[in-house]
């Protein structure tokens, strides 16, 4: 599993967005090291309240392919063994049949 970057925001008992950039693996991950990282920079509640909700935006790092297009049209005529690889191998003909 790839590491992400993680916006953790939640509001307080006045209305107030508290928000922290995290790197984590996985939502609750990110959620976890959020709320580790708000109490340590010294969000409190004032009235002992408890979180019930934070929002998490994931920001992932683009990714750059060079595709040789004869090869990839020579690939999706031939057939498949494997039955997943020929079902998506199906979607991109279908794909193919509409230019």
């Amino acid at each position: 599993m790839s590491i992400s970057k993680c916006i953790v925001r939640l509001n307080d008992s006045h209305d107030t967005e508290h928000s922290v950039v995290v790197y984590a693996e996985s939502l609750y991950e990110a959620v976890v090291r959020g709320l580790n990282q708000l109490g340590d920079v010294g969000w409190e509640s004032d009235s002992g309240e408890t979180i019930k909700e934070v929002e998490v935006e994931i920001h992932q790092e683009p990714t750059k392919h060079v595709v040789d297009v004869p090869k990839l049209l020579k690939w999706v005529q031939q057939n498949s063994m494997y039955p997943g690889q020929e079902t998506r191998k199906e979607k991109l003909r279908k794909l193919l049949g509409r230019r």
